[in-house]
C-alpha cells in the first residue's frame, strides 16, 4: 500500500509543479491582456522561480537511462562467481542476473532495464571480504529481485530522478519542498521494508553469522578502500604506472595493523551511524539485532577470501576503474618513483601549517608548539561544528601526525641518510644506510600526542640525523 502511495505522490509532486506554473503563467497572460506589463512580468518571474526548476529537471530526467558501468564478467571467464549467484538466486527464488559488473566502490547494487537483470559488485567488497560474506551480499541483492523492489518502470525511474534534480539547491517553493519531503518519507519507509526482506534472504541463503559478519566489515572495508585511494594508489598515479592494484589491497587489508584496525572499526561505525525516518536503510546495528532473531545460525561461514571467485580479473580492467594508467611496475618501484615527492609535498604542507599559525615553518618551530600544547593552533578551527571535543582532538592528532611523520622522512631522504621502503601498515619504512628500519609514524605520534613526550622524540630524531632540532 505504501508502495502505491509513493508513486501517487510522486506523481503529485510534478502535478502540483505544473499546475503553479500554468496557473501563474495564465494570470500573467490575463494581466498582460488588461494592459498592466509589470504585474504579467512579475507574475511570469514567480511562475519560472517556482515550478521552473522542477520543469527543468524533468526535461533533464526524460532523456536518462540507467546504464551498466564497470568490467562485466562473463559466465564463461568466471564460472565460480556465477555458479554462487546463480545458486543464490534458486534459494532467493527468484531468477538471477543477466550480467554482473565489477565496479569501483565498496557497494553492491541490482537493478533491471526492459527485462534484462543487471548486478554490480565492488571490487573492494571482492577483496575485502570472506566467501561467506559475500555469498551474504549477493543473496540480499538478489533478495531485492525475489521481493519485486527492482520493477520499476522507465518512466518511475526518471521521475524519482527528476524529483532528486528538484530538490538541489534547495531553492524550490514551500509547498513543492514539503510535498517532496513527505515523498522521501514514505518512500524510505517502504525502502527500509525493502532492505528487511533481503537480510531475511540473506540470513537463510548465507546463514547468519556470515550475514551479520558482511554488514558490520562493509563500512570498514570501504574506509579502508579509501585509504587505500589516497595513500598508496595516488603513488601509482603520480609515478605513471601500474602496479598490481588489486594485490596491493589484499596485502593492505592483511597487514596486521590493518586487521586490528578494521576489527575495531566495526562496531565504532555500527553506533556511530545516524538514524533518521529520511534513510531508505535501517541502521547497520539494528539490521545486525534483528538478525538474531532468524534462522540460519547453523549454516558454517566459508572463510576463503572472497577474489577466490573470480577466475582471473585482467589488470587493465582493474586499473580503467581506478584511473590508474603506465607501464607494469612493482609496488617497490612505484615507491622509488613518487615516494619522495609524495613526503615533500606533505613537509611543504607542514610548513605552510607552520607558517598560517605563526607558529614557525621548521621541525623543530613545531615541536616546540606541540611541547607548549598548541596542537590544535596548527589545525585550525575544526570544519565540523558538531564535532565533539574529543573528536577534533583525534583528528588533529591524526593529521598532525601523518604530515610531521612525512616532513621526518622527507628531511631523511633528501639528506641522503635514508631511503624509502613500502608499508602496507602505514605510510613508509625508512630504511637508514646500516640498514635499521625506522617507522615514521610510531615515531613522532607520542609528541603530537602528549607534550611531555616531546624532549624524548626531539632526543631520537635528532639521534637519527634529522638537522635542525
Amino acid at each position: 500500500m505504501r508502495a502505491v502511495l509513493a508513486l501517487v505522490m510522486l506523481a503529485g509532486f510534478f502535478v502540483l509543479a505544473v499546475a503553479l506554473t500554468g496557473g501563474l503563467t495564465a494570470l500573467a497572460v490575463w494581466r498582460f491582456s488588461l494592459g498592466d506589463v509589470e504585474g504579467g512580468a512579475w507574475l511570469l518571474v514567480v511562475a519560472v522561480a517556482l515550478g521552473g526548476p522542477a520543469l527543468w529537471a524533468s526535461l533533464l530526467a526524460v532523456f536518462a537511462r540507467p546504464r551498466p558501468s564497470g568490467f562485466r564478467m562473463s559466465r564463461e571467464e568466471h564460472p565460480e562467481l556465477w555458479r554462487h549467484v546463480e545458486e543464490l538466486a534458486r534459494l532467493a527464488g527468484t531468477r538471477g542476473p543477466d550480467d554482473v559488473r565489477l565496479v569501483d566502490g565498496a557497494n553492491a547494487s541490482v537493478w533491471e532495464r526492459r527485462g534484462v537483470r543487471y548486478l554490480e559488485l565492488g571490487l573492494p567488497l571482492v577483496a575485502g571480504l570472506g566467501v561467506g560474506e559475500l555469498r551474504s551480499v549477493l543473496a540480499h541483492e538478489l533478495g531485492h529481485y525475489g521481493g519485486g523492489h527492482t520493477r520499476i518502470a522507465s518512466a518511475t525511474y526518471r521521475a524519482k530522478l527528476a524529483l532528486e534534480l528538484s530538490l538541489r539547491g534547495d531553492r524550490m517553493f514551500g509547498l513543492l519542498s514539503a510535498w517532496a519531503h513527505l515523498y522521501a518519507l514514505v518512500a524510505a519507509s517502504e525502502s527500509r521494508d525493502h532492505e528487511r526482506f533481503a537480510d531475511e534472504v540473506a540470513v537463510a541463503a548465507a546463514g547468519r553469522d556470515a550475514a551479520r559478519r558482511a554488514l558490520l566489515r562493509i563500512g570498514p572495508v570501504g574506509e579502508a578502500w579509501g585509504d587505500y585511494l589516497v595513500h598508496y594508489v595516488s603513488l601509482a598515479v603520480a609515478a605513471g604506472r601500474t602496479p598490481p592494484l588489486l594485490a596491493g589491497f589484499r596485502a593492505y587489508l592483511d597487514h596486521p595493523r590493518r586487521v586490528h584496525a578494521l576489527r575495531s572499526l566495526e562496531r565504532v561505525l555500527a553506533d556511530r551511524e545516524p538514524a533518521s525516518v529520511f534513510d531508505s536503510h535501517p541502521p547497520i546495528r539494528d539490521r545486525v539485532a534483528a538478525m538474531a532473531s532468524l534462522g540460519g545460525g547453523d549454516v558454517p561461514v566459508d572463510e576463503r577470501p572472497g577474489w577466490t571467485l573470480l577466475s582471473r580479473v585482467p589488470p587493465e580492467a582493474v586499473s580503467s576503474l581506478l584511473g590508474v594508467g603506465g607501464p607494469a611496475a612493482t609496488w617497490d618501484e612505484v615507491v622509488a618513483l613518487s615516494g619522495p615527492a609524495h613526503v615533500r609535498r606533505y613537509a611543504e604542507a607542514l610548513r605552510h601549517a607552520g607558517r598560517v599559525s605563526r607558529v614557525g615553518e621548521r621541525l623543530t618551530d613545531v615541536l616546540a608548539a606541540l611541547g607548549r600544547g598548541e596542537l590544535l593552533k596548527l589545525t585550525g578551527a575544526p570544519v565540523d561544528a558538531s564535532a565533539t571535543p574529543e573528536e577534533v582532538h583525534e583528528a588533529a592528532v591524526e593529521t598532525v601526525t601523518e604530515l610531521l611523520a612525512n616532513a621526518v622522512a622527507h628531511e631523511l631522504v633528501s639528506s641522503g641518510r635514508a631511503s624509502l621502503e613500502l608499508n602496507w601498515g602505514g605510510m613508509f619504512v625508512l630504511r637508514l644506510a646500516d640498514g635499521a628500519a625506522v617507522h615514521p609514524e610510531p615515531l613522532v605520534e607520542p609528541a603530537v600526542r602528549d607534550p611531555a613526550h616531546v624532549p624524548g622524540v626531539r632526543s631520537r630524531l635528532s639521534a637519527l640525523g634529522v638537522d635542525g632540532l
